[in-house]
């Protein structure tokens, strides 16, 4: 049986896409990324959301992206996912013991924090799955049969993070399903999700003035055509992109019967300069969609 494929998503978005709302996508080469889709919350209850995180704070809260705290590169088998995905988890190994700190290297330097049990680690682990996610379905639970304390890449708003991290395994999982080791002292809102997009250091001038973003290309010719650009509301722990797309021109009568299903919209970067360096303030990505 093929294996089931999903890198570094929550459980319940094992079933859908990979890029979640709120997040900047990128490929790792351009140095750009994709902004988020729109959202429910408006600009002032967003920054309201992140008034409280203390950027002055050594070290800086982790903050992680949607889906940030859970690792999880796929399953064997299709009954292996579905039951990660109700919370059909049984824990077929003693759990280790562990140590009282671990060790983070972090922007700042090297900290120490207290660890994270196994056992809370599991406990986090088995509830993002849940059986509101397949209510007709009942498959045998995924068997974890190994605990170690390891590491392992999560998502965070400043890009990915190597972490101390719980690894659990089993006949059914592809590679260990990784959840962080280290206390929720260290993270911002802890298991809370959040519209903070991720920031790699590439996407950042050097004076941290000016952010490398993307706005999307130019999509079907059945549709509107828009020229995008980006509004940026700046507060003192945010730093808010609002894509905006402004309607230039309509499409003729003969392009109305045009199928685009099968054509991609490539972004394209778009430079955002900031009135104040970015520092540890939080970027968050919105649309606002198209006015005419």
């Amino acid at each position: 049986m093929l294996p089931v494929v999903c890198t570094a998503l929550a459980a319940v978005a094992l079933l859908g896409a990979c890029a979640q709302p709120g997040t900047l996508v990128g490929d790792g080469q351009t140095g750009f990324g994709e902004p988020g889709r729109p959202g429910g919350s408006s600009l002032t209850e967003i920054t309201q959301q992140w008034d409280a995180f203390p950027v002055d704070r050594v070290p800086r809260p982790i903050v992680v992206v949607s889906g940030g705290l859970l690792e999880v590169a796929g399953f064997h088998s299709g009954d292996g996912k579905l039951a990660f995905l109700t919370g059909r988890i049984e824990l077929a190994t003693p759990l280790p013991e562990a140590p009282a700190t671990v060790v983070v290297d972090l922007p700042e330097g090297r900290f120490t924090f207290p660890v994270l049990r196994p056992d809370e680690a599991f406990a986090s682990v088995r509830a993002q799955g849940s059986p509101a996610n397949a209510p007709d379905a009942s498959p045998a639970p995924v068997r974890v049969t190994s605990v170690t304390l390891g590491s392992a890449e999560f998502s965070t708003d400043r890009g990915r993070l190597r972490l101390p991290a719980w690894l659990f395994g089993g006949p059914d999982i592809m590679q260990a399903v990784a959840w962080p080791a280290v206390g929720k002292e260290a993270f911002w809102r802890y298991g809370e999700p959040n519209n903070a997009v991720t920031m790699p250091p590439s996407l950042l001038s050097r004076d941290g003035r000016r952010i490398r973003y993307a706005v999307p290309g130019q999509g079907c010719p059945s549709q509107p055509t828009l020229r995008y650009r980006v509004e940026v509301t700046e507060t003192a722990t945010t730093v808010v992109l609002t894509t905006v797309g402004d309607i230039v021109s309509t499409p003729g009568p003969e392009a109305k019967d045009l199928t685009c299903a099968a054509i991609g919209v490539t972004p394209e970067p778009y430079d955002v300069d900031l009135a104040a360096p970015l520092g540890n303030r939080v970027v968050i990505a919105r649309s606002d969609g198209a006015t005419g």
